[in-house]
């Protein structure tokens, strides 16, 4: 659980920052996925003025500031809420998390539906409401999801699904469910998600041990004919779609930022060059989508060193953590690391660099896996093998801090089963 701290006589558990070993973690959620050029240039300058100088994406299509100092916290977080990034009530940013998806126009029935719940769920699950209720929060993983109508983020997961059809309906889906549920009213899909979250909120303290965090947990005793009587069930949902990768698409642009880390200085060049109105929306692969009318121009002056324009970019085949020097944990920079390897990861493979063996950001996509682990201050050994799969045996090959990798990496990356 994140540690309190009290911020110029705001509730002391305003915002719930994290605590890691580099300083603070901010978040921020963007409200519909858009942040504008205006926002996205404020936080570029504080990541470089009280943070660390990279704005993080998370693959919630959520946005974070790292790094941050104990006595520079209240002042990033009043300019976070100066600059609309966080609510100033911070009952309202403890509610659970609404993402959607970033491929709608403003004021379709996607963004209404998104708006519409989003108002919803602050009113009527933040903490504050549920404790009215005699409930407790509902948990932190516990979230809801806006997809669209090609349901292009089938492949993310989320408690509660919603989306506006083409036909002129609304679906809901639940958790891992295979089945969806059509409503024709949208207040009857907003309410039915609601009251499907609040006895979620009800029924996980009657669970004796620890309360489960997500939906799924208590699905087969979900009571459907009452929560879901103004639905008609449906068949199985269709196949998740594959992540969209950056490109030139209708409403935009999808830039990615390697490693998912945006550079400030370069956020900030971008930022500068648009209209303050322009939306830059959040994906939740890790990368934004441009919504300028001029995009392929704008897109053909940025530095490639920061930003990921094409589908072909080996850097798309990399994740990493933190790594050293900013995690005390970690043996390697294992940021750099993935970087430097990513050119030799076959097409259909993905590389996860850990710097020690907690494997932290470790990415679902990955199929070969580097790790660092020592024996003694001076002796670091990078294991690598197949991810997700424990038993297979992995190679231990010496390194040295400073020093460049092992020569036989590279080769081993093509050798490694996809």
């Amino acid at each position: 659980m994140a540690d309190s701290i009290k911020v110029q006589g705001w509730c002391p558990t305003a915002w719930k920052p994290m605590r890691s070993e580099d300083g603070w973690i901010v978040r921020v959620r963007p409200v519909c996925a858009s942040i504008n050029a205006e926002q996205w240039a404020a936080l570029a300058a504080l990541a470089l003025s009280l943070a660390h100088p990279q704005i993080e994406l998370t693959r919630l299509g959520n946005v974070q500031l790292r790094g941050v100092a104990d006595a520079d916290l209240p002042a990033l977080l009043s300019q976070l809420v100066a600059a609309r990034l966080i609510p100033a009530d911070a009952d309202a940013d403890l509610a659970p998390p609404v993402h959607c998806t970033p491929f709608y126009t403003v004021h379709d029935r996607t963004h209404q539906l998104a708006a519409l719940l989003g108002r919803a769920v602050v009113e009527r699950l933040c903490p504050s409401a549920l404790e009215r209720q005699g409930m407790a929060a509902l948990p932190s993983k516990f979230g809801l999801l806006v997809d669209d109508a090609a349901r292009s983020l089938g492949g993310v997961a989320s408690d509660l699904r919603v989306w506006a059809d083409a036909d002129g309906g609304y679906g809901l889906a639940l958790g891992e469910a295979g089945d969806w549920y059509r409503f024709g009213d949208v207040q009857q899909l907003v309410d039915a998600a609601i009251h499907i979250a609040v006895w979620f909120a009800r029924a996980r303290m009657a669970v004796s041990g620890k309360p489960p965090t997500r939906l799924q947990a208590l699905l087969p005793s979900l009571p459907l004919d009452t929560l879901l009587q103004d639905a008609v069930p449906q068949g199985a949902q269709p196949p998740a779609a594959a992540p969209v990768l950056p490109g030139q698409l209708a409403q935009g642009w999808v830039l990615g930022a390697p490693l998912g880390r945006i550079d400030a200085l370069a956020m900030q060049a971008l930022a500068a060059s648009l209209p303050a109105d322009t939306e830059i929306r959040v994906t939740p692969w890790r990368s934004l989508l441009l919504m300028s009318a001029d995009a392929p121009a704008r897109v053909a002056r940025l530095d490639a060193r920061h930003w990921m324009s094409d589908a072909a970019d080996a850097r798309l085949r990399v994740s990493a953590c933190t790594g050293s020097p900013r995690c005390a944990q970690a043996h390697v920079p294992a940021q750099d690391m993935a970087l430097q390897l990513a050119p030799h990861v076959p097409e259909r493979g993905h590389l996860h660099v850990s710097g020690c063996a907690k494997f932290c950001a470790l990415s679902s996509d990955a199929t070969s896996l580097i790790f660092a682990s020592t024996s003694a201050p001076d002796a670091v050994w990078l294991h690598a093998g197949a991810a997700g799969q424990p038993g297979c045996p992995t190679v231990r090959l010496p390194y040295r801090a400073g020093s460049a990798l092992p020569a036989e990496l590279p080769t081993l990356l093509h050798d490694l089963p996809l």
